[in-house]
């Protein structure tokens, strides 16, 4: 009776974990829960950006601007005042169309690279998309879709490998 248990529990465990490598092999596993997905991006461009790195001296707003772009606010889910300063940045919002929500979850999710790539350059980040569940912050996700780029908080799986399967070029054709 013992062995039958034993064995049944270990098939029970294998047939779990073949499922579990499943999910994550097709993108099953998503990165974010959410019901509302906002898309902010940077209010100046890629030259004026450099333009205020260069300075000496810097505004409370340029400083205010480099640490979202450059810097690595929001540390966590609970850092969420970073939302309201891009609002007062000025930073252009838009709020993303629920019928998309389906696709941005496939696209955030844990999967095996198919496209290994490297970042090409360390600009800022150029847009912002921040994820919210009942109107809790949930995590966000800042993008350089030029440089293939990105920096995630509250993610649930490791996002290494984020990117490298043509996330970049898929999320770019969603927002636009």
């Amino acid at each position: 009776m013992k062995r039958i248990l034993l064995v049944v529990t270990l098939i029970s465990f294998a047939t779990a974990c073949e499922q579990n490598k499943k999910a994550e092999a097709t993108g099953n596993l998503p990165f974010y829960t959410f019901d509302e997905v906002i898309h902010y991006s940077v209010p100046v461009s890629k030259s004026e950006l450099d333009s205020i790195i260069g300075k000496s001296e810097k505004s409370r707003k340029e400083l205010g601007l480099l640490q979202i772009v450059t810097g690595n606010i929001p540390v966590s889910t609970q850092d969420s005042l970073f939302i309201s300063n891009m609002d007062i940045l000025g930073f252009e919002k838009q709020v993303i169309d629920p019928k998309k929500y389906e696709a941005l979850e496939k696209l955030f999710s844990k999967r095996e690279p198919t496209q290994p790539i490297q970042p090409s350059c360390k600009t800022g980040y150029t847009d912002i998309l921040v994820f919210r569940k009942k109107g809790k912050f949930m995590g966000s996700v800042k993008l350089n879709f030029e440089c293939q780029r990105h920096q995630m908080v509250g993610q649930r799986y490791n996002d290494a490998d984020f990117g490298q399967s043509g996330e970049y070029e898929a999320l770019k054709k969603l927002l636009q």
